[in-house]
């Protein structure tokens, strides 16, 4: 294996802690039961708006709008905007030092986030509160989001996007995820990988990898 020079981290359950059945108990509070939510949860799925919105290709007014159509109780934006951030927990500090450890190493550092507009506002505002970080991506040689980039994980297009921007190499990448599907397409892409288990400390894993002292 040649030696890894670049390395792109996921963001929920690896950087920030994630728990998606918030989300999903807060949209079962507002649906009325558990039931409710899901006979509205299979609608939008077959209307892909879920995954219409992590790819950018509908945005928040839009995914907000299809919440509450087929939602029989009427919820407001600020309540379904809470609820869909219910899921975005902590961001802990030593995953940030982390990233900087890294970068002073001399590797180059990258985020791959399958993620939407109003989960970006969201956990930039959590850096931002715990930890002063005005400038989230800033803490990346360059951030990637779903949304913004037109493609999703698992989908090797997303990669190969990834790789082609940022100009790497990908026999020299690794890529880190707690969602085992997802680096099946950094495979694909001729990435190396790492299955990180949701929301355990990155650093001594992520060391341990790399053979860092």
């Amino acid at each position: 294996m040649e030696a890894i020079k670049n390395i792109i981290f996921d963001l929920g359950g690896v950087l920030i802690h994630l728990q998606p059945q918030w989300t999903e108990a807060a949209f079962c509070a507002l649906a009325g039961s558990k039931a409710e939510y899901a006979r509205i949860s299979t609608l939008l799925h077959q209307e892909n708006i879920f995954n219409d919105f992590e790819i950018g290709a509908i945005d928040a007014t839009k995914f907000i709008g299809a919440l509450q159509q087929y939602n029989q109780n009427a919820v407001t934006e600020e309540q379904l905007e809470t609820a869909w951030n219910a899921m975005l927990l902590d961001i802990p500090a030593k995953g940030l030092t982390l990233i900087q450890d890294l970068k002073e190493r001399g590797y180059n550092v990258y985020l791959l986030s399958n993620t939407n507009s109003i989960h970006l506002t969201a956990f930039t505002d959590i850096a931002k509160q715990e930890h002063g970080i005005t400038d989230f991506d800033a803490l990346f040689d360059k951030a990637y989001y779903s949304h913004l980039i037109g493609a999703r994980k698992p989908n090797v297009e997303a990669f190969e996007y990834v790789l082609k921007d940022a100009q790497l190499k990908a026999s020299e990448t690794l890529f880190i995820d707690d969602n085992a599907p997802n680096l099946v397409g950094a495979r694909q892409a001729g990435i190396h990988t790492l299955w990180h288990p949701a929301n355990t400390d990155i650093t001594n894993h992520l060391k341990g990898f790399l053979a860092l002292v």
